[in-house]
Formats: structure tokens, C-alpha cells, sequence
């Protein structure tokens, strides 16, 4: 980031960065510990990614359209997605979790004024500030490795 686009780029581009740096130092088996939940270090992972890359999604439609509700129910969705995220291989998973956190950053950076400030006011089912989703889940898993899950 050459300087900060808007009020979202500073958090999104640390805990993307952050992010970047902590799937690059876990092991595949670290990647395989399960959490009492049933998500995998690289379920939760893929998890962030879908979630991103939703974004990118929602954010590239209402740019061509109107800002439109999307509403969805996140526990079926998770739970559905859950077996299909823990099934990912540990390579797939440090690599679509980089490009997702990158993606989502550079769509944010790129939203005009104009636009950003109807997204706040009428897209909400797009958080702008990814890093909130980010840093929840880091810590969720770092609380997984120090506790030693299987």
C-alpha cells in the first residue's frame, strides 16, 4: 500500500500482513489440529477466505448495481462449509488465504469516497475492516497451538 487509501487500509494491511507471515510458519500437521468445534487451524483458515473473497464479490456487484441485501444464515453456512474447508490441503490453504486477504484489501483500497460511504450506510453484510474477522480467528488459532490441540 503506497499510503493509506481510506480509514480501513492502515488495520486491513497489518492484520493482512500479520496474517501473511503466521500461515508461512505453520507446519501441515499445525495445519491439521483440530478444535473442539470440529474446525481444522486450516479449516478456520479457508474459512477467512471464503468470507474475503464474499466480499470481493458482494463489493465488484454493488459497484455495477445497486447496493443490494445479502443475506445469508452463517451458521448453515459455516457448517456446510466446515468438512470442505478442513478437507484442504495445508499448500492450498497458505496459498488462497494469502490471495483472498490480498484481494479483499485491494478491493477496499479502491473504493471511491463516494462509494465507501454508501457501502458503510447500506452494505452491511460487508465488514470494510477485514482485520476485525482477521484477528478474531489469529487468536483463536494461536490459542489452539499454545494449548496444544491435537
Amino acid at each position: 500500500m503506497a499510503g493509506m487509501v481510506n480509514r480501513y487500509s492502515a488495520d486491513n494491511e497489518t492484520s493482512r500482513k500479520r496474517l501473511e507471515s503466521f500461515v508461512q510458519r505453520l507446519s501441515d500437521r499445525d495445519m491439521a489440529r483440530r478444535a473442539p468445534n470440529g474446525w481444522t487451524i486450516g479449516g478456520l483458515l479457508v474459512h477467512l477466505a471464503f468470507y474475503d473473497y464474499r466480499a470481493v464479490v458482494l463489493l465488484q456487484r454493488w459497484k455495477s448495481g445497486a447496493i443490494a441485501a445479502s443475506p445469508s444464515d452463517v451458521n448453515t453456512v459455516n457448517d456446510s462449509l466446515k468438512p470442505i474447508a478442513n478437507a484442504v490441503g495445508a499448500a492450498d490453504v497458505r496459498r488462497v488465504v494469502v490471495e483472498s486477504a490480498r484481494a479483499v484489501d485491494a478491493e477496499v483500497d479502491s473504493l471511491d469516497p463516494g462509494f465507501l460511504a454508501r457501502v458503510e450506510a447500506e452494505g452491511t453484510a460487508v465488514k470494510l475492516n477485514r482485520s476485525l474477522h482477521r484477528e478474531h480467528h489469529l487468536q483463536q488459532v494461536e490459542g489452539m497451538l499454545a494449548a496444544g490441540s491435537p
